[in-house]
């Protein structure tokens, strides 16, 4: 299963999941049009489900008819990845079996346990998840929001399983990609999660860059991207510019500027679920104005 890795590089977007404007519902429609936008743009994959996607403000129920539905409208353009961590490793399992038998890619799972989890339990948890599924497995590190570190050594432990084929690495401490990839002789995708180290993460050879702010800007991410592989000069000049957004996504998160942005831009995709808000009216007009200068949407 190592073999097919390649699938997981490039440029994902970790797409939002759109709701009504009442924040009650999950909006389909909405949801299938952010998944044309982004696929019109160039990314190389969808990923529903990550933390952009606040998998945590959602049902199973609601999970899973969102995966059906981002599987369908992708129609094999690009690859669809789904994020499945969830509280227990039953119900990570349950939502993995389900991705995969609607025909996901790849699932990830990042874990959201409310406790942080030793390093014994990590091992315990990503284990049995891989030998109950048949599809490919990612591990997320992100322990800002988890409060759970998977360090390179132990990465490269559970990389030897067989269907461990990438790992999201979203410490945003860059000498991680290199870490992993000398302990695990570059067998898995490795790519970067955190949008403000983006340049750095390129410069020492990573595989990809699962991004939330590629939903408010795909057209500049992908050009991004494909600038940092051929072109330093030119891609450290587009990062810069770009950078002020992404600044305003670590300090007031990626699922709020994102979300509070789209609607700025003219493409709502409706509020965060409560208790999650979008920016408050100071930052929302800090944000217009950096849309603004860089000419991003109609912004309003």
């Amino acid at each position: 299963m190592k073999k097919i890795a390649e699938k997981f590089r490039g440029l994902f977007v970790f797409a939002v999941t759109p709701t009504t404007d009442d924040g009650e519902k999950v909006d389909e429609a909405r949801l299938r049009k952010l998944i044309d936008t982004q696929v019109a743009a160039g990314v190389d994959g969808i990923t529903v489900f990550g933390s952009t996607g606040a998998n945590g403000s959602f049902t199973e129920e609601e999970r899973k008819r969102v995966i059906a539905i981002a599987v369908e409208h992708v129609d094999r353009r690009v690859p669809v990845i789904t994020g499945t961590g969830s509280m227990t490793t039953s119900e990570t399992i349950r939502l993995s079996k389900y991705a995969a038998s609607k025909g996901v890619d790849g699932v990830l799972v990042v874990p959201i346990t409310y406790w942080p989890l030793k390093e014994n339990e990590v091992d315990e948890h990503y284990t049995a998840i891989a030998r109950a599924i048949d599809v490919p497995l990612g591990i997320y590190n992100n322990p800002t929001t988890t409060g759970t570190d998977i360090k390179p050594d132990q990465i490269a432990r559970l990389a030897r399983l067989e269907n461990v084929a990438f790992v999201k690495e979203s410490s945003g401490i860059v000498e991680r990609i290199v870490q992993i990839h000398l302990a695990t002789e570059s067998s898995i995708t490795v790519v970067n999660g955190k949008d403000s180290a983006m340049l750095e993460a390129a410069s020492v050879g990573v595989d990809g860059w699962y991004s939330g702010g590629c939903n408010l800007m795909p057209v500049e991410c992908v050009k991004l991207f494909a600038m940092a592989s051929r072109d330093v000069h030119a891609a450290r000049q587009e990062f810069l510019r770009l950078y002020p957004v992404f600044a305003m996504q670590s300090q007031k998160s990626t699922l709020r500027v994102v979300q509070t942005g789209l609607d700025i831009i003219g493409q709502s995709v409706g509020p965060p679920r409560r208790p999650l808000r979008n920016l408050g009216p100071a930052d929302r007009e800090a944000l217009k104005q950096v849309l603004a200068q860089l000419g991003i949407g109609a912004a309003r």
